[in-house]
């Protein structure tokens, strides 16, 4: 258990001594409020609304765990230094099986009693990014660690607030390198840890003092989900009841009696039957999402009367417009010479002090020139973004206020669909479908046939 990739350095603080050192906040100069200083709240992914998501298991027979979560957060200062801290609460929806070899989804409400017991026992760690916007626009992000593994029971997970460097807290950027040698970015890019770029101290302290609020949350591959639990619980049910849907079919000895022919001809109608058993599936699968979206029509319906869409640009034009122009002010100490200096070293002095000047010059020309570039491109729709951010965010506080009264069961598209998934075409039926089409065709070419 840590606070995570932000206090890696391995400076810990109790939640005591953090609580008792509040009134001496501060980043560096005059003492400040602690409530000018981090931010607080709660994130989900998507913006706010709450979603099923799946994680990835080390169990082989239980190789995905999927959930509604949420990550608590906390950034602040003690004594000059950040203190961050995360905390996940999570609840369980479905999980997939492995049975033979499909991986099938099950709702855990409709699993049977020791299944179901055990699902609920599962264990989530989640490691992710939480972005927010800085000054001009910029789309900035902080680590979250959320500590130890925590059951789907409500309670928040037990984590350890961590203090990182000012110099690597507050992410500025991020891109990795895909084997290819080309740079991603994205998630892929802001989740890996090689190629970041992170706010000076300076900034990052800029940052702090004027309030962080996280409007949205990046999972990163590094979450995982354990279901040993049900592994286990799986393993000791299919013993007792082998013919279970959750359980691996084991195919039926061939009888004494059966034609050497015919196991040939079971054995070639194979792949034919997989092909038959996948269309079925999918015809079923667009039938239940057909479904679900009218079950779920009275829900958006709903959303959109108490929450209407804000009007402006659209999120993805607004994450690929460049940052702003910034310019790098410099060391702010500059060593000065004062040892003896005759008329010609004086001159020398001079010749440099003067071409320093110039240089000074030449790059706020440059800047402003790029400033000016920049504002005359993507001013207006810098502000139109901004803007449209805030509304979203409104937007999203008023959907999660709504859902008790447009959605009081919760329902979500993945968890109408793991439920009418549940019934899908199994082999069986593919099989019956396979041997059907294959007597129609055997009737049609023993029809009389007669020539012309």
């Amino acid at each position: 258990m840590s606070g995570g990739p932000m206090g890696r350095r391995g400076r810990r603080f109790a939640l005591g001594a953090a609580l008792a050192g509040l009134a001496l906040l501060g980043l560096g100069g005059a003492p400040a409020r602690a409530a000018d200083i981090g931010g607080q709240g709660t994130l989900r992914p998507g913006g706010g609304l709450a979603r099923v998501e799946c994680f990835k298991s080390a169990t082989p027979d239980v190789p995905e765990v999927c959930g509604i979560h949420e990550v608590r957060w906390k950034l602040t200062t003690l004594m000059g230094e950040p203190v961050a801290n995360a905390g996940l609460v999570w609840t369980i929806s479905s999980v997939k099986i492995r049975v033979g070899k499909e991986v099938r989804g099950f709702p855990v409400e409709l699993l049977p009693a020791p299944l179901e017991l055990a699902a609920r026992r599962s264990e989530l760690m989640v490691y992710g990014l939480g972005l927010f916007i800085g000054k001009g626009g910029a789309i900035l992000a902080v680590d979250l660690d959320t500590g130890a593994p925590v059951r789907p029971d409500g309670k928040v997970s037990f984590n350890v607030p961590g203090s990182p460097d000012w110099s690597r807290f507050i992410i500025s950027g991020g891109s990795s390198r895909l084997p290819s040698g080309d740079l991603t970015m994205g998630q892929q890019g802001w989740c890996a840890r090689e190629g970041r770029s992170h706010l000076s101290p300076a900034d990052a302290k800029d940052a702090m003092r004027g309030g962080i609020q996280l409007t949205e949350l990046i999972i990163c591959p590094r979450s995982s989900a354990s279901a040993s639990a049900l592994a286990s619980a799986l393993q000791d049910f299919c013993e007792k009841t082998p013919q279970s849907a959750y359980c691996e079919k084991k195919p039926k000895p061939d009888k004494p009696d059966l034609a050497h022919a015919d196991a040939l001809d079971k054995a070639a109608d194979a792949p034919d039957v997989r092909r038959v058993h996948a269309r079925l599936v999918e015809a079923f699968r667009q039938a239940s999402e057909a479904a679900c979206r009218q079950e779920l029509a009275p829900v958006q319906a709903c959303r959109r009367q108490q929450c209407p869409d804000p009007q402006g640009p659209d999120e993805a034009r607004c994450k690929a417009m460049p940052g702003r122009p910034w310019r790098d002010i410099g060391p702010l100490l500059t060593r000065v010479d004062n040892s003896p200096c005759d008329a010609r070293c004086e001159r020398e002095r001079e010749r440099n002090r003067e071409e320093a000047r110039r240089a000074r010059e030449r790059e706020a020309r440059e800047f402003e020139a790029r400033e000016a570039a920049w504002e005359s491109q993507w001013g207006e729709l810098s502000r139109q973004c901004q803007a449209n951010r805030e509304a979203r965010a409104a937007q999203a506080r008023c959907v999660q206020a709504s859902e008790s009264r447009c959605n009081p069961g919760g329902l979500t598209p993945q968890t109408c669909l793991d439920r009418r998934m549940a019934g899908a075409p199994t082999s069986a039926a593919a099989q019956a479908v396979f041997d059907q089409q294959t007597q129609e065709r055997r009737r049609v070419d023993e029809r009389p046939r007669f020539l012309d």
